[in-house]
């Protein structure tokens, strides 16, 4: 929504480490540093989600240094270190991979203990276990069961209802 690149960046500035800003800002051209941009988001929001913690989270608080710079379409990576308040993290992995030249995936895998209660537990993909996959939508809804019987009345009525809301008169009470 914002008019450019740059004026995007400007509004997301607290949301990234100076050396996360470096590494983005290194890249040729303001479509590559986007991306470079939307990987980072991904991975600070793979951490958010496997601690629970949601969005209220200061962000500087983590920095990804980011490996390799260029991802594979389809190959996972699990390179990428993460410091969390300027101290490197050993006991988290980020399983990162690219679907295609537009989507970035980041699965943060580690211990919760320090955010969330004891009882809680993250389990970690064994290596056997199978990689990212695309789903189409038939995919996802090829086993979806109706709640209810199909009315074609009902459909019927929604198709005839005009395209956009219908303006309110000022005049009417």
């Amino acid at each position: 929504g914002s008019s450019s690149i740059p004026n995007f960046f400007h509004i997301m500035k607290r949301q990234f480490t100076e050396t996360e800003w470096d590494v983005i800002k290194s890249m040729s051209n303001e479509w590559m540093q986007l991306d470079m941009f939307y990987r980072h988001w991904a991975l600070k929001e793979s951490f958010l989600k496997a601690v629970g913690v949601g969005i209220g989270f200061n962000l500087q608080r983590i920095e990804f240094n980011v490996s390799p710079l260029q991802l594979e379409i389809g190959k996972v990576y699990k390179e990428t270190k993460m410091l969390l308040d300027g101290e490197k993290e050993e006991e988290w992995t980020f399983e990162e991979t690219r679907l295609d030249d537009h989507h970035h995936v980041a699965v943060a895998l580690g211990k919760r203990e320090r955010f969330v209660q004891k009882d809680s537990d993250v389990h970690s993909m064994e290596p056997d276990q199978p990689q990212f996959t695309l789903l189409t939508f038939e995919d996802l809804v090829a086993s979806g069961v109706p709640v209810s019987p199909e009315d074609s009345a009902y459909w019927d009525n929604f198709c005839s209802k005009p395209e956009g809301p219908v303006k309110q008169s000022s005049h009417s009470r």
